[in-house]
């Protein structure tokens, strides 16, 4: 891969929020998985535990646990497959961290987060984070240990509707221009792309 085809990866990503019938296929479960795996992590603890949930009236209970407003999320019923990021904090990266006042295991699940999007992508599966849910709810449901925090949801599954996840995103309606969102040396000092032939 080159940095044109990852360039292309992460414009072709999107949050898809409605799913065809099928189930994601156990090789690509294990896939977006290993994708976990390899993601680093502060002092390379890799404090994450990913729990796959493939059952349908378990979606269902999840969807239930993470509604929209007070709503629902009726269209996470539709997914074949969510995977629960949770996250264990060690005692001292998690003490010396709220010296400077960061919490490394969420930013550690927020990269394995995105592995696990980018693999989804290369694979043809839509994917959508879900933030908003009820912990107790899912850990409940999950029997996930309290020594775990419950981080993430990401809803997985083949996009309906004639989604391609091989067309990128088009960037000029969805994204903020560089000069927004970079700086160079000193914040509001505006980054501007270098002309191109």
């Amino acid at each position: 891969m080159n940095a044109v085809d990852l360039s292309r990866l992460m414009r072709c990503r999107r949050s898809v929020r409605g799913y065809d019938t099928r189930p994601v296929e156990p090789e690509k479960v294990a896939l977006l998985l290993k994708a976990a795996q390899w993601a680093p992590s502060s002092c390379n603890l890799q404090p994450w535990h990913v729990v796959a949930v493939d059952r349908s009236e378990l979606i269902g209970e999840l969807a239930t646990a993470a509604p929209v407003g007070t709503r629902v999320n009726k269209w996470m019923d539709t997914a074949p497959l969510v995977l629960v990021l949770c996250a264990r904090p060690h005692p001292l990266i998690h003490q010396a961290a709220g010296w400077i006042d960061r919490d490394c295991h969420r930013l550690d699940i927020g990269i394995v987060g995105e592995h696990i999007c980018l693999m989804a992508t290369a694979l043809g599966l839509g994917s959508c984070w879900i933030g908003w849910f009820s912990e107790g709810r899912v850990r409940e449901l999950l029997a996930v240990p309290a020594s775990h925090q419950i981080l993430a949801l990401i809803v997985i599954g083949y996009p309906a509707g004639g989604v391609r996840m091989d067309e990128p995103v088009e960037v000029e309606r969805r994204r903020k221009p560089l000069a927004e969102i970079a700086s160079v040396n000193q914040f509001g000092d505006p980054y501007h792309e270098p002309e191109t032939d």
